[in-house]
């Protein structure tokens, strides 16, 4: 007979390295690409010492010459919160009770919940590996029409909150509101409830609002960074290239390459939107270049620029790009993910107002770059060919 106590060992012995396994493999071609640690964690925070330039205590001087004095490499000290993951799963108490004595019953009811908490844990992560770290998902262009700036960042079942522009706290009726429609095409939303959304409202997902992690966006944007000015430092800022009458070519292409290896950066990493890499590869057709591909550690077959592969994803804006050595990142983190459990070790913890159970996956985490000068941001890239 399937019992409480039965399902609990079965997420955790069967269904736990499952759903983590496929998490850090199947997120996306730049997670599976950055590197992970479990050092320079101290207390709920990321210390990590990132160089700034070289040992300075290099001479050529006269044979009775003084010798330089040692003088170590300049650092700068990053400090980062832990960002608090969080991907729960729900049971009703009729659906174990339904199938408690039909274990293939059972077994199916654990697989769509866990499939159904696996897409959702996948899409969130590949979306703030993009993002500035504040949690913003889009913002109302058009209350009238509903309309979003950005129709990628949600999808229906999402939870979400909705604020006025700079709003301390959401808007009446707008927090943990749930996400009936997306029309991707043409960029509109269908909220259920009864917010009234306003022009350049901005909409977070629920209870995220500052606290997710740092992604590219805010590694390249971002006036503050782990704790660092970036006005204090130039060396913190990325490389921005304004693509305005630029063409996303080889020869595009090669030229930010060149000028990030110049600053000492080896790129080895260009990911864009959609658009920009159909155009990349119609301007191989149109001029009859040899077209060569490659197999990433998640088996995604992409084009590549002289052996650099360009990724593709629908989280980098149209018309724009990053160049990237994924060396320069690393996700430190407490551990991997793991369910979370109460002092007794129990993971299915019953509603207190309704007759169901929940177990909730977790992980403590942060993004860091030690290199933000290395990165390379493109915008305002045409996505067509001249005429």
């Amino acid at each position: 007979m399937i019992t409480l106590q039965s399902a609990e060992n079965v997420l955790k012995d069967v269904y736990l390295g499952v759903i983590a396994d496929q998490i850090n493999t199947k997120t996306n071609p730049l997670f599976s690409r950055i590197k992970r640690s479990t050092r320079n964690i101290v207390g709920r925070e990321v210390r990590v010492v990132a160089p700034i330039g070289i040992n300075g205590g290099i001479m050529a001087g006269a044979e009775d010459a003084t010798l330089p004095a040692g003088v170590d490499t300049p650092y700068l000290s990053f400090v980062a919160p832990l960002k608090n993951l969080f991907g729960r799963f729900e049971i009703s108490d009729k659906a174990v009770r339904c199938s408690s004595t039909d274990v293939n019953s059972f077994v199916n009811l654990l697989q769509d919940g866990m499939d159904s908490l696996l897409k959702a844990s996948i899409f969130n992560l590949s979306r703030m590996i993009y993002g500035d770290g504040t949690g913003l998902l889009t913002t109302v262009t058009s209350a009238e029409g509903k309309k979003i700036s950005n129709a990628e960042a949600v999808a229906p079942g999402m939870y979400v909150d909705v604020y006025a522009q700079a709003g301390a706290s959401p808007k009446a009726n707008g927090t943990n509101v749930y996400v009936k429609a997306v029309d991707k095409v043409n960029k509109t939303i269908e909220l259920a409830g009864s917010v009234e959304l306003a022009d350049n409202d901005e909409i977070y997902l629920h209870g995220s609002k500052g606290s997710e992690i740092i992604g590219l966006k805010g590694i390249a944007n971002n006036t503050e960074l782990y704790g660092v000015k970036r006005s204090d430092y130039p060396v913190m800022n990325a490389t921005k290239i304004d693509g305005t009458s630029k063409a996303f070519d080889e020869d595009f292409v090669q030229e930010v390459i060149d000028d990030l290896e110049m600053k000492g950066t080896t790129v080895n990493f260009i990911n864009c939107s959609y658009e920009l890499k159909r155009l990349y590869q119609k301007y191989l057709t149109t001029y009859n270049k040899n077209i060569a591909y490659t197999v990433l550690e998640d088996g995604m077959k992409v084009l590549t620029h002289f052996g650099t592969p360009i990724v593709p994803t629908n989280h980098v804006a149209e018309g724009e790009a990053y160049f990237l050595n994924t060396d320069d990142f690393t996700f430190y983190e407490l551990g991997d993910w793991k369910w979370l459990e109460d002092q007794n070790g129990r993971i299915l913890k019953q509603f207190a107002d309704k007759p169901a159970y929940s177990a909730t996956l977790v992980k403590y985490t942060e993004l860091l770059c030690q290199k933000p000068s290395g990165v390379g941001y493109v915008h305002s890239l045409s996505t067509s060919m001249p005429e």
